[in-house]
């Protein structure tokens, strides 16, 4: 018992300590909102769409090709969203919050910290981690539009659907999945010097990811309206993985399935949520608390459920 208890500790608490060490270097003015964008930049359209290239390329299309899989976390999702949305139409009165609180509590940040938990825990991202994002990613951003319109109580969002569904095909993450995809059905070598130029921006992803994530922490908003926030918490971090794991669990998922799942579902919210909801005129302070409070509370929901699984077996 005890062993499993460190090694979910040692799992989960190292990613959180790069954040920490983000917060850290913030607060002292080390790092600044300018290196925060241009590190973003960087890893959103550089560093990490390299590495799924080379982490699909790697992988036969038929190992990771799973239409059981695919549908279960693309219907799972959708399904969250929608029982999120009668949730908030229960307990949030302010109709202005519930788009903020719909979009935070079920777009969770699988990019950063959902692929550095599979790497800690397997050594890699799996084999199923680029359908992943080759699906939901996309569909988070479709359900952020049809959520954050529907509930627009100014009538003045400043994101079209249109723009939103051109930008999902421009993606470079999208991009770098197909070509990883065309590079392993046809077998493709790249020149040495090509690989280990690429093998430099895939080791920067993950620190680089986690440091801007925690130079981005408020802990002064994380504690302002705390029901919502909290609430929001209870659903991304507990109550939607819990339900998606069960359910994994009956239609007799593999094991390495369902702890991919639960990181899907159970990740703290993304920050692009943050980005969106504002854009959209949603109540972009509740969004933000909810990324801080989700973020906080996760350190202890994932070494919890980390430790669930380690000690029934399923890592």
């Amino acid at each position: 018992m005890i062993d499993n208890f460190i090694f979910s500790i040692s799992i989960v608490v190292p990613i959180f300590l790069v954040m920490f060490t983000g917060y850290i270097l913030k607060k002292k003015e080390i790092v600044g909102n300018g290196f925060v964008k241009a590190a973003n930049k960087l890893i959103f359209n550089i560093a990490l769409p390299i590495k799924l290239f080379r982490d699909v390329m790697k992988t036969s299309i038929s190992d990771y090709f799973d239409i059981k899989f695919t549908v279960f976390v693309v219907m799972g999702t959708i399904l969250s969203v929608v029982f999120i949305w009668i949730l908030g139409l229960i307990f949030i009165r302010e109709r202005s919050r519930l788009g903020a609180f719909i979009h935070s509590s079920f777009r969770g940040n699988f990019l950063y910290i959902g692929l550095s938990i599979m790497e800690n825990i397997t050594g890699s991202i799996g084999s199923k981690a680029p359908l992943v994002l080759a699906f939901v990613i996309p569909l988070y951003n479709i359900l952020a539009v049809i959520v954050l319109t529907v509930t627009d109580t100014s009538k003045g969002s400043n994101i079209s659907i249109k723009k939103t569904l051109s930008n999902i095909v421009k993606n470079p993450l999208i991009i770098a999945i197909l070509a990883g995809v065309v590079a392993s059905r046809f077998e493709l070598s790249l020149p040495i010097i090509l690989t280990r130029t690429m093998g430099y921006f895939e080791v920067v992803v993950t620190p680089l990811a986690l440091i801007t994530i925690g130079a981005t922490f408020s802990l002064q908003k994380s504690v302002q309206n705390l029901f919502q926030p909290l609430l929001a918490s209870m659903l991304k971090l507990i109550i939607l993985p819990a339900t998606a794991v069960f359910c994994a669990h009956l239609l007799g998922f593999s094991n390495e399935d369902i702890l991919l799942i639960y990181i899907l579902f159970g990740v703290p919210t993304s920050l692009v949520s943050y980005i969106m909801t504002a854009a959209m005129n949603g109540d972009e302070k509740l969004s933000s608390n909810i990324i801080m409070t989700t973020t906080l509370l996760s350190v202890f929901t994932m070494t919890g459920f980390v430790f669930i699984f380690k000690t029934i077996g399923i890592v």
